[in-house]
Formats: structure tokens, C-alpha cells, sequence
């Protein structure tokens, strides 16, 4: 029986400071654990066993018998070989089992289990966290006497199956933190390699171009594979910013309207004194999808115009501009000073630069107003 000189209450609060499963050597903590418990209880073992995924069977992850002090695991109890029990714990709140040969829970046990152990009386507890069922946690007498529990000593093994599902939640939940960190961690290596491999894969294809640009002796050729070339470097700036920023979905459009510009000038010093920049700086996101259409728009309308208004303007001016309007939809103007030209039927010449404009803006659908006659003016309205 329960030693009347022991304050349960206490006994419960000393229990809860071990702090189970905090530290990595498990079977200590367990040890120290049961070792408190059956002193409490006046008992001779105790177990933990905890379901499989499968819940058709339950596993130790401690079996100590002060007797021998001694502690083991991974012992199996299957619900094939025992059927009454893994009934009688998922319905009951609590097995209370004076003589566990002959109760109706209990009796299969006998010849098995009950016997080479020396038991004779069990309280057995189920271990639920947030109302689902993951095991139990068995206290048991041996010897010939049997026991039976009052309801003070059920109400203080109820509090201990509460404090140690809590600690198994506890160690559940740093269990999944450390896994998901190792996992955020490999992610982020796996960035970095991508990352790494495509801006090569960008770098060899930008210098392949050049070489074929260096090598060409006709003008056309060098012309066309200089426009690849800058197109290939707007879809870079457009890597380079999201790795930087570590969102990979959005960007900063503001950000990079000023990483273009500063690489137009740098690709073209001769006309860097000519390209005016008036760009907002807000912090304006956009889905990479849309930043990087808008950003290819961009290269192609700065292309027309370093081939088509440059050439023929004495003091040649293109300003790019993003503003924001007072509907809240964001403006962005390309303008040179150049004579304009009707854009629809320019197009229909099957330029590649002007269809491709016009595909890029429908296919994100932004609202343009495209350059005519007297004004060489592209304005992208969106939201």
C-alpha cells in the first residue's frame, strides 16, 4: 500500500522537473524516472510502450524492474496475440487489474508476459496527446499479494501519463524542428548549386555569343547576336537578384529597372551620358515571371532604340521612368527623343524585337500605349 507519509502532490512535482527525453541520453532519464515512480507507488516495474505506425502493435521505449534494477527496450506486443487489451486501452481511461491472470483485459497476458515477470496486479494508463492515442504506461506489482490502487494513487499515475506525453510531445516537436532545419539547411545548398550552375550556364552561353559577335565580319550578325547578348544578361540580373534577396518568387521591380539600366551603360559606355533614369524607389514586388517579362520589354525597347534612333539623333536622349499613379497601378515609361514610328505597322514586318514586345506585354497583360508617329513614347501600365 501507499505510504500515507508521502505527499503525491509533491511527489508529482518532482517528477515533472526531471524533464524526460530533454537531454539525449533517453534510458538515464527514463531510469530516474521510474525509479521516483515506483518508490512513490511502492511498486516493482514500470513501462512506457508506445504504438507503431501501423497501430497494430506496441513497442517498449523503457521496461525497469527495481528488483534487479534493471532497464531494456524494444520489447513487441502484438494486438494479434492480445486482442482484449488493445481494446480495452483505446476505450478505457484507465486498467485497473488486481489479479491480471483472471481480469477480462488482462488474462491473455498470463502465460506470456505476467508469469515469467512475476506480476500480478497492473494499473495500466493510456498516453494520448491532443486527444490521439500513442501508448501507455503500465505500473505493475509482483509477488503474490495483489494490489489494488486507490484513487488518489489513479489520480497521481493520470498526472504522470500527462507529464510524460507532454515531455514525448516536447521531444516530438524539437525531433521535427531539428529535421526540418537540416532540411531548410539542404535546401539552401541545393539553391546555391542551382543558382551556381545556371549563372554558368548563362556566363558560358553570354561568352559563346561573343566569341561567334568577335569572329562575325558582317554587321548584321554582329548586330543580332549583341541583342541576344543583352536579353541573355537581363534574364541573369534577374537570377542574380533573387538569390540575393532569398525570396526566389518575387523581386524588387525598382531594384531591378536600376540593375538594367546600369548594365545598358555598361555594355553601351557611348551612350551612358544619354540614358536618363527616373526609377521610384519603392519597395515594389513582383512575381518573378512578370518582372522578368517586363525586364526582356525593357531590353528590347532600349535595342530599337540604340538601332534605330541613335544612329540618326545628334544629341540623343532615352529616359526610362517608374512612377507610381494615383490609382495605385505602377507606371513604367521608355521614351526617346527620336520621331516615332506607327508600331502596328512596323510590326507586321515581322521585326522580332516589336513582336516580341507585344507578346510579352499581352502575355502578363499590362496595359501599353505604343509609340506613333511624332512621339517615340512606350507606356506599361499595372497593377
Amino acid at each position: 500500500m501507499l505510504d500515507e507519509t508521502i505527499n503525491l502532490l509533491e511527489e508529482l512535482d518532482n517528477v515533472s522537473k526531471i524533464h524526460i527525453l530533454e537531454r539525449d541520453d533517453i534510458d538515464s532519464l527514463m531510469i530516474e524516472f521510474a525509479r521516483r515512480i515506483l518508490t512513490t507507488l511502492r511498486i516493482e516495474r514500470i513501462n512506457v510502450w508506445l504504438f507503431n505506425p501501423e497501430k497494430d502493435a506496441i513497442i517498449s521505449i523503457g521496461e525497469y524492474d527495481l528488483r534487479t534494477h534493471q532497464f531494456q527496450k524494444n520489447s513487441i506486443l502484438s494486438k494479434k496475440d492480445y486482442p482484449a487489451y488493445f481494446d480495452a486501452i483505446r476505450s478505457n481511461k484507465i486498467i485497473l487489474a488486481p489479479d491480471i491472470h483472471t481480469h477480462p483485459f488482462t488474462y491473455q497476458f498470463s502465460d506470456s508476459y505476467s508469469k515469467p515477470h512475476d506480476i500480478i496486479s497492473l494499473m495500466d494508463v493510456p498516453l494520448r496527446i491532443g486527444g490521439e492515442l500513442i501508448g501507455v504506461i503500465c505500473f505493475e506489482k509482483t509477488g503474490e499479494k495483489q494490489r489494488v490502487f486507490t484513487e488518489q494513487e489513479q489520480s497521481f499515475a493520470l498526472s504522470v501519463s500527462i507529464v510524460l506525453a507532454s515531455n514525448l510531445e516536447a521531444r516530438h516537436r524539437r525531433a521535427a524542428q531539428h529535421k526540418l532545419e537540416q532540411t531548410l539547411q539542404e535546401k539552401e545548398m541545393l539553391i546555391q548549386e542551382i543558382n551556381h550552375r545556371v549563372k554558368n550556364n548563362f556566363s558560358i552561353l553570354i561568352s559563346l555569343l561573343r566569341i561567334s559577335r568577335m569572329q562575325s565580319h558582317t554587321p548584321d550578325v554582329k548586330r543580332i547576336l549583341e541583342e541576344y547578348e543583352q536579353r541573355i544578361l537581363s534574364m541573369l540580373k534577374i537570377q542574380d537578384l533573387l538569390y540575393q534577396t532569398k525570396e526566389y518568387n518575387s523581386i524588387n521591380y525598382s531594384d531591378y529597372l536600376k540593375e538594367l539600366v546600369k548594365e545598358f551603360k555598361n555594355s553601351y559606355p557611348e551612350i551612358a551620358p544619354s540614358l536618363k533614369e527616373s526609377v521610384t524607389h519603392a519597395h515594389v514586388e513582383l512575381p518573378s515571371k512578370t518582372a522578368l517579362h517586363i525586364g526582356l520589354i525593357v531590353t528590347e525597347v532600349f535595342l530599337n532604340a540604340l538601332k534605330y534612333d541613335f544612329p540618326h539623333i545628334k544629341d540623343f536622349q532615352l529616359r526610362i521612368a517608374l512612377k507610381t499613379e494615383d490609382r495605385g497601378n505602377l507606371v513604367l515609361e521608355i521614351e526617346s527623343n527620336g520621331k516615332g514610328f506607327d508600331f502596328k505597322k512596323e510590326e507586321k514586318k515581322n521585326g522580332l524585337g516589336l513582336s516580341l514586345i507585344k507578346d510579352l506585354a499581352s502575355d502578363i497583360d499590362l496595359q501599353v500605349v505604343f509609340p506613333s508617329h511624332g512621339k517615340a513614347l512606350y507606356r506599361f501600365s499595372f497593377e
